[in-house]
């Protein structure tokens, strides 16, 4: 390998390798061997580039900058737990599967979306592995899928090219990056959500089936209390009985696929946002903030007059100690990081050790 990252090579995708073949070391150590042959030989060092570092908000506004307006909903950075476990929220009724596959420019193929793919996986196991030395335990990701209008448009296992997508790379994608969820929530699931599991579950190893909860409408006051489980009302949006605002969390609503303006811009696009090589354009840290910043400062200067003040060079100067590094934390010795599973929480299903 030309670079080890450790977030690739160390203790902890070990540690996940280890579990994923149920501590079977022969069995785990051909696991990694062939992850990392395959991170080689796909060249996926030059695909992270640029990319895994963002903040938060940095790669939410790059994702949406480079995905197909048409593409489900899915927040990688929507949350966290109270214990430091990463929260993705999915809503795939909103899903136009058809239009996804068949209005897309010439220059972004399903091969770009498998590199958006990749590139979102590599940004959320690093951001993983960054949480679990700075909180000294294993932490994983949650995945919260809200069902709600699913069946309103068409299934994508009903989309030819979206179900060869999956059958082509799903399970690969879950071996070569196994072990990341402790637990995956669909909510408000109508009867028809058994056609699309029983596909799902032929892409996900026994460890990973076995943490799939399966739940009804959100209303529910049985399905509440788990949700509690994961975090509080203000966590989630009104679908799921929260109190956040849809508009409030990003590429969620308005929904990309209803802007005409950014749909005719799409289909004439002549390069892609991503190739093998990574970001076509590399996104700019704390861009987002900045963007943020520059619209508060523009929308309070159509009634009151400002001092003349470097609002960008202000906010450079606060860029997080996540997104850039300290000299000081990169030269700190690293601590061990508790990597056994923790026991079961009292009173629920939700906790560490999965099975």
């Amino acid at each position: 390998m030309p670079e080890q990252p450790r977030d690739v090579v160390g203790d902890i995708r070990v540690c996940r390798f280890l579990r994923f073949y149920g501590h079977k070391v022969n069995e785990a150590a051909k696991g990694l061997a062939d992850f990392l042959k395959w991170w080689v030989a796909e060249d996926i060092l030059a695909l992270r580039k640029g990319i895994i570092d963002l903040d938060v908000d940095d790669f939410h506004a790059w994702v949406d900058s480079v995905r197909s307006p048409y593409a489900p909903v899915m927040v990688p950075g929507f949350a966290e737990t109270e214990d430091g476990h990463l929260v993705i929220f999915v809503s795939p009724g909103y899903f136009k599967a058809q239009e996804f596959a068949s209005q897309r420019p010439a220059c972004h193929t399903m091969d770009n979306d498998l590199m958006l793919v990749r590139a979102g996986l590599e940004w959320m196991m690093k951001r993983l592995d960054d949480k679990c030395y700075a909180k000294q335990k294993m932490l994983y990701s949650i995945k919260v899928i809200d069902a709600i209008h699913l069946g309103r448009e068409t299934l994508p296992i009903r989309v030819y090219e979206i179900r060869k997508f999956a059958q082509d790379n799903g399970k690969q994608i879950m071996t070569m990056y196994c072990d990341h969820d402790i637990l995956i929530m669909i909510v408000n699931a109508p009867w028809i959500i058994r056609f699309v599991t029983m596909f799902a579950t032929t892409l996900m190893s026994k460890r990973q089936t076995a943490r799939l909860r399966v739940l009804g409408s959100a209303s529910d006051e049985d399905v509440q209390a788990q949700l509690r489980l994961v975090g509080p009302k203000s966590m989630f949006p009104p679908s799921l009985g929260g109190t956040r605002k849809p508009e409030d969390i990003p590429m969620y609503f308005p929904l990309a696929q209803e802007n005409q303006a950014r749909i005719a811009k799409w289909m004439a696009l002549k390069e892609s946002g991503i190739t093998r090589k990574g970001a076509t354009k590399p996104p700019t840290p704390g861009a987002a903030k900045k963007s943020n910043e520059q619209e508060q400062v523009a929308a309070t200067s159509v009634t009151t007059p400002i001092a003349n003040v470097d609002v960008e060079e202000e906010s450079a100067a606060k860029v997080s100690a996540e997104a850039v590094p300290s000299v000081k934390e990169e030269k700190e010795e690293e601590k061990p990081v508790l990597l056994e599973e923790a026991p079961p929480q009292s009173g629920g299903w939700f906790c560490c050790a999965a099975p």
